[in-house]
């Protein structure tokens, strides 16, 4: 891969997770020349753009935005977020990519992406990774089986913040996490780096295992202040999250059904794995909580 050749990323503004940013950080730091899809212009697309990202406006349903966002583009970073429509996304954007000459994605994609998942995200994750398959790219699926701890402040930021409480389905099960700004750092390595990737999925396990009681504690240690967690039924999580999302002015039912299914199949399985990833992938130590929240305390103030 040259150094100066240009590759598509997108997410790159994403709220939850942050990959897409972290991938065009990291893209430009070693000299690859970056464009970055946009939904609009705002203070996150102007700290791409400071970066040296090229920045193209466009949007996942606008087909004609997609065949100008993948325009001399040989490599691409596919991040679609938790919510309905991946399935159409995948098919307009592989479509264009296959009229423009695209030859390899690498797209963040889940551990229950499956025909079967009890998830209606992973099902339709599934498809969207097929849909590149069958386009002939070279495709490469970084499935995350882990939750990232940037779904902490995302989903609890407030409630920390308003009555030091999280609150949540899980009780009691142990699960495993990751940094989005290390899932970023490996989507970026893979995309600097093909032969990093032996085969077409990359099942990433997460760096640490810790109940929500546990963060709480973490919590309340680094930021000074009580933190508690409550358990709720999934019924009762489901609607907090709904509100909680219609608060934010985008309301988002499928986001809420993947992560209650998750809380109820997540008992019925052991933990899933902690694997080397970032560290083998990027070469940097990956993020423990007790840093995340060290990096991140103006979230939870």
């Amino acid at each position: 891969m040259g150094a100066r050749e240009s590759i598509l990323v997108t997410g790159g503004t994403g709220r939850q997770g942050g990959t897409g940013r972290v991938v065009v950080e990291q893209l430009i730091k070693r000299d690859f020349a970056v464009r970055a899809l946009v939904r609009g212009i705002d203070e996150r697309s102007d700290h791409l753009k400071r970066l040296g990202a090229e920045i193209v406006v466009g949007d996942f349903g606008d087909y004609a935005s997609m065949l100008t966002a993948l325009d001399g583009i040989k490599s691409a970073y596919f991040c679609y977020p938790v919510g309905p429509g991946i399935s159409e996304a995948a098919g307009l954007f592989a479509t264009a990519g296959r009229e423009q000459g695209l030859k390899r994605i690498v797209d963040l994609s889940l551990a229950s992406s499956r025909p079967d998942s009890p998830s209606p995200q992973g099902r339709a994750q599934w498809v969207a990774e097929k849909i590149f398959e069958w386009a002939g790219f070279d495709a490469v699926h970084l499935r995350i089986a882990a939750f990232f701890m940037e779904n902490i402040p995302y989903i609890s930021g407030r409630t920390i913040r308003d009555s030091g409480r999280i609150s949540n389905a899980f009780g009691d099960t142990l699960l495993t996490w990751i940094s989005g700004a290390d899932v970023g750092a490996m989507a970026a390595a893979l995309l600097m780096d093909p032969s990093r990737a032996t085969e077409r999925v990359v099942l990433a396990g997460g760096v640490q295992r810790l109940t929500y009681a546990q963060i709480a504690e973490i919590a309340t240690s680094v930021l000074g202040k009580p933190v508690r967690y409550v358990e709720l039924t999934p019924a009762d999580w489901r609607e907090e999250l709904i509100a909680t999302s219609r608060a934010r002015g985008q309301e988002n039912v499928r986001g809420a059904d993947h992560l209650v299914a998750q809380s109820i199949a997540i008992r019925q399985r052991p933990p899933s794995p902690l694997t080397n990833h970032v560290q083998d992938l990027t070469g940097a130590e990956p993020t423990l909580m007790p840093r995340f929240f060290e990096l991140n305390r103006k979230l939870f103030a």
